[in-house]
């Protein structure tokens, strides 16, 4: 922006300084020449008239002898020239010319010639006979038409470019002033999308550009009051589900089945810390969102939460099988994350699929520093892709499982993509990047790798 202001200040800048400075050249250029003509037109005429009023000698005509005279005393001999009617002339040598039978009519003019223009200037005598007529004839070269142009007309190219250094230095400043807010603006809104609902920005600059830093931190108080509001309502909706959950340990200790019992409370002791751990990160500042990040081993989370879904999956005569391959397959995600991601798509071949249906998960290494996870089954597969999109199903579900998974799996620098498998039943692959967790906190593959595995996946059988 600043450096546009620039190059338009100086575009209109040049356009009125040509504009004023052509003309004034020209014009310059027109009087010099004007003045060499004027001086030599008055000098001729000052001859011719001394020449008219003299006493000849010897006569009424107008005769060498009194041409030399007058020549002399005008100090013009080196200059000017008189044409006698017989050809002969006296003073400098000036050449022949076509116009000296013009001027003898008793006409005074200049005409323009090669290298510049003479001046002609008839003698008129009283009762001279006809073509007896002297004319006073004199040269302008090109020099003395434009003696001083050079000099004036390099004085007038100074003045423009100074006139363009000028008004682009002030165009330049005033850009200056207007960008400095803008750009800060504009980092102020990189902060607050990062995650700083902190960010403030000085209003300053224009009167526009002020009113837009005034908005932005209106924009902030409001969006920080808003993000307030809503962790405090999670909040609160999550701590009410405290209360059932109290009601439904009570009952479970109560059961005379103690294996049953034992299931049921381990089942509530997981749904209690999710409901923690939805308390706490609702009402975790963003700034300390991304505190220390937490890594899990893809492996050994897949066989734990596969160990427990084996049992439901037993009893609905479902044949569950676990691979894993590659050892330890470490990843960006909490082990918390990681397990209900893995629950959400295990669960969800419960749901859509009939009872006895069997599935596979397989956790494995994948291309490049990438960890997959796959869940297979053998059901009826995917009626429509756009089930990864939230709210988007076909099965008559919220259509939010899929979706979370793959932000989480997003999250971790890789993505998730769903396919019918050509024998029969869904795929669905989930990959993360995966890392050292003695060296690094974990990373995120660029938006095109992240395309190119997800159609590579796709395509694999």
């Amino acid at each position: 922006m600043r450096r546009s202001l620039a190059i338009v200040s100086l575009a209109v800048t040049l356009l009125v300084v040509l504009a004023f400075l052509i003309p004034l050249a020209l014009l310059v250029r027109n009087q010099a020449a004007d003045r060499a003509l004027s001086r030599s037109e008055r000098d001729a005429q000052a001859i011719a008239a001394a020449l008219a009023v003299a006493p000849a000698s010897g006569g009424a005509d107008v005769d060498p002898t009194l041409a030399e005279n007058v020549l002399d005393a005008f100090g013009s001999h080196e200059d000017f020239s008189v044409v006698f009617p017989d050809g002969t002339s006296v003073g400098a040598d000036l050449g022949e010319s076509t116009n000296i039978e013009q001027a003898r009519g008793g006409a005074a003019f200049t005409a323009q010639i090669g290298g510049g223009a003479e001046v002609l200037v008839p003698v008129l005598v009283a009762d001279a006979p006809a073509g007896s007529t002297v004319v006073v004839r004199t040269l302008v070269s090109d020099e003395d038409l434009t003696r001083g142009v050079s000099l004036a007309w390099s004085l007038l190219a100074g003045l423009g470019v100074f006139l363009v250094v000028v008004a682009t230095l002030a165009a330049d400043r005033l850009a200056r002033n207007i960008v400095r807010p803008v750009s800060a603006l504009s980092g102020a809104a990189r902060s607050l999308g990062e995650g700083d609902l902190d960010t403030r920005v000085e209003p300053g600059g224009p009167p526009e550009v002020a009113d837009v830093g005034e908005a932005f931190n209106f924009l902030a108080r409001r969006l920080g009051q808003l993000l307030s509001a809503e962790r405090e309502s999670v909040a609160d909706l999550s701590h009410r589900l405290r209360t059932p959950l109290t009601a439904l340990r009570l009952q479970a200790e109560t059961l005379a089945d103690q294996e049953e019992a034992a299931s049921l409370l381990a089942d509530i002791d997981r749904l209690e810390r999710a409901v923690d751990r939805m308390i706490e990160e609702a009402r975790r500042s963003t700034a300390t969102d991304a505190a220390i990040p937490q890594v899990a081993d893809l492996a050994a989370v897949v066989r734990h939460r596969a160990t427990f879904w084996k049992i439901l999956a037993d009893d609905q005569g479902r044949g569950a099988t676990v691979h894993t391959t590659g050892g330890e397959l470490w990843v960006p995600v909490s082990p918390d994350e990681l397990g209900a991601a893995i629950d959400t798509l295990i669960e969800n071949v419960f749901a859509h699929t009939v009872t006895g249906t069997d599935y596979t998960v397989i956790a494995r290494p994948g291309q490049g520093e990438e960890a997959v996870l796959e869940v297979v089954d053998a059901g009826g597969g995917f009626p429509d892709p756009s089930v990864v999109q939230r709210g988007a199903s076909a099965g008559g579900s919220t259509g939010l499982g899929l979706d979370i998974v793959r932000r989480i799996a997003v999250n971790a620098g890789g993505g998730l993509a769903v396919a019918n498998r050509e024998g029969g039943g869904g795929r669905v692959v989930v990959w993360f990047s995966r890392i050292d967790p003695d060296r690094s906190t974990g990373g995120g593959a660029r938006p095109d790798e992240q395309r190119r595995r997800h159609e590579a996946i796709k395509s694999r059988p």
